[in-house]
């Protein structure tokens, strides 16, 4: 009931302001109360005025510049309400062609992620080009999955609880999980979700790359529990960092290829006139899976071998979805 009573009171606060919007000239009170449901029906002039006045007070304490105009020549209550939309109204937005560049920079990282209609939308909405000759291509990975990303996305924007098969930092198999998500986040290039454990009954961060499987909603939308107001003060790297899985690996190294893992190896030999074996230390587990697929026949990841068979694996996985 409490739920359905917020509910009501934000919609009509959103039908008054809406109403005092297209009213520019202002509106008495008489008029509000016939063209606002709950006012219009209202058991009685008591009930309008006490539900009327904490209203005003809401829009106020929202920073909506609400007017209150006296006719004191009239008869009774002439009062007259609006909106002042010079305040009301988001200034014009003015941006630099430095600013505009890094803009379709980053909505060109989801060029071809699940996000790509929502960041054109926005740079159509702030007057931006999606296109210039002048910048260079992008080429960046997201760091999830596109359809794990767009279901965890939904469910937080929906507020719905999510079910998944999950492997945590270490496991050789997943274990189910249903969640109330709270938040998605990316720190250092991969995506994480943040919400309330059903089974562990705590708060609980989940590394979007980790969740094998399909991401399933588990509930209605809204029907997830609400983030604890605590959340914003909470360290959340410290929640992530032991979250990472960070090793060191063995690789051959096809000559003349992967410079980017050969720009941070440790130790390089060559092994003959096409292959060098490279040494790295201290890389993040899912990331470096990422990036060593990413080369193709060019590099062989020999150690550690539960990496090698998650590299096998997503190659399988991205050969056979290609077919």
């Amino acid at each position: 009931m409490a739920g359905n009573s917020a509910q009501r009171r934000t919609e009509r606060l959103l039908n008054l302001v809406v109403y005092l919007l297209d009213s520019p000239r202002g509106v008495n009170r008489a008029a509000i109360r016939s063209s606002i449901e709950d006012y219009r029906v209202s058991p009685s002039n008591e009930a309008f005025e006490r539900m009327f006045e904490r209203d005003k007070r809401d829009l106020r304490d929202l920073g909506i510049p609400l007017l209150t105009v006296e006719n004191p020549s009239g008869a009774g209550d002439n009062a007259s309400y609006s909106i002042d939309q010079s305040q009301y109204e988001l200034p014009e937005i003015v941006l630099t062609p430095q600013e505009r560049a890094v803009l379709v920079v980053a909505a060109r990282a989801w060029e071809q992620g699940c996000l790509h209609s929502a960041a054109a939308q926005g740079l159509r909405k702030l007057g931006v080009a999606t296109t210039s000759q002048s910048l260079p291509p992008v080429a960046t990975n997201i760091g999830a999955n596109d359809a794990t990303f767009e279901a965890v996305y939904q469910a937080v924007h929906d507020r719905r609880p999510i079910s998944f098969a999950y492997r945590n930092s270490g496991a050789a198999t997943a274990a189910a999980r249903q969640v109330d998500p709270y938040v998605l986040v990316s720190h250092k290039g991969a995506w994480y979700v943040i919400g309330k454990d059903a089974q562990r009954d705590d708060t609980r961060v989940f590394r979007l790359s980790r969740i094998m499987g399909s991401v399933e909603f588990a509930g209605e939308a809204g029907s997830a529990q609400t983030p604890p107001v605590t959340l914003g003060q909470m360290d959340i790297s410290a929640l992530i960092e032991p979250e990472q899985d960070v090793v060191s690996a063995v690789l051959r190294v096809r000559a003349g290829a992967g410079n980017a893992i050969r720009r941070i190896a440790h130790t390089v030999s060559h092994v003959d006139e096409n292959w060098d074996r490279i040494w790295v230390r201290e890389v993040d587990f899912d990331r470096f899976v990422s990036q060593v697929c990413g080369f193709g026949p060019d590099v062989v990841l020999e150690e550690p071998a539960d990496m090698r068979a998650a590299v096998i694996e997503a190659l399988t996985t991205a050969a056979k979805a290609h077919r």
